[in-house]
């Protein structure tokens, strides 16, 4: 079932804290730390309340979701508005890097069947961020979890991102909207530009952005 976007709907289901306690969020810290080589290196940065740099393409992939097609496909910017989107519409885990990107991990290689243009999947070679099961870091930048990991096999179904994806592209290239050119140049350097998806702009990317909150 979708809205008349294309957005899927679910029954509405936020996370349960009552049941993902301690002992399960523990599991799932031991889970995702066995991604990593030294499996004592991310499970001493949670405990130090810092974020563990774990690779993508073994135990999950990752999309790479632009925060304003998230938050133009669930018609929300607000932290609990988009959590509540993203729990109803994915049912599995979003790690929010605030002000950057969203991700949403997808069972591994992802790569190799992803067809949306609206992001690119970090695979087998790249990195991700990984908040303390917990969610509580030191710093208010760090990332967090907007839906949390509740067991390893719970995972998002990459269809169903792609399309809360072109939902957002939807809503965002309303002809009547100044802003959808702008914004649409500016996504598709984004997703190409290797020096860009790391997270630095490079000078393109720095005018297109230029022009794109010009055009707002």
């Amino acid at each position: 079932m979708s809205d008349p976007h294309g957005a899927p709907t679910r029954p509405y289901r936020l996370p349960r804290p009552a049941s993902y306690g301690p002992r399960a969020r523990k599991a799932i810290a031991r889970w995702l730390s066995l991604t990593a080589k030294d499996p004592d290196i991310p499970l001493r940065d949670w405990k130090e309340r810092r974020p563990a740099m774990l690779p993508t393409g073994r135990r999950f992939d990752a999309v790479k979701m632009h925060p304003n097609l998230v938050h133009a496909a669930l018609g929300s910017t607000a932290a609990d508005g988009v959590r509540a989107g993203l729990a109803a519409a994915l049912d599995g885990p979003v790690i929010c890097h605030p002000g950057v990107w969203y991700y949403a991990l997808v069972p591994p290689q992802t790569t190799e069947s992803w067809k949306s243009p609206h992001a690119a999947v970090l695979g087998r070679g790249a990195w991700l961020g990984v908040p303390r099961t917990e969610g509580v870091s030191r710093r208010v930048a760090d990332p967090y979890w907007a839906t949390p990991l509740e067991s390893p096999d719970r995972l998002c179904v990459p269809d169903a991102v792609a399309v809360i994806l072109h939902a957002g592209a939807v809503r965002l290239e309303d002809p009547a909207r100044p802003h959808a050119h702008a914004w649409r140049n500016l996504l598709d350097h984004l997703i190409a530009c290797p020096s860009c998806t790391s997270g630095d702009l490079c000078d393109e990317g720095a005018v297109l952005r230029r022009a794109e909150r010009a055009a707002r």
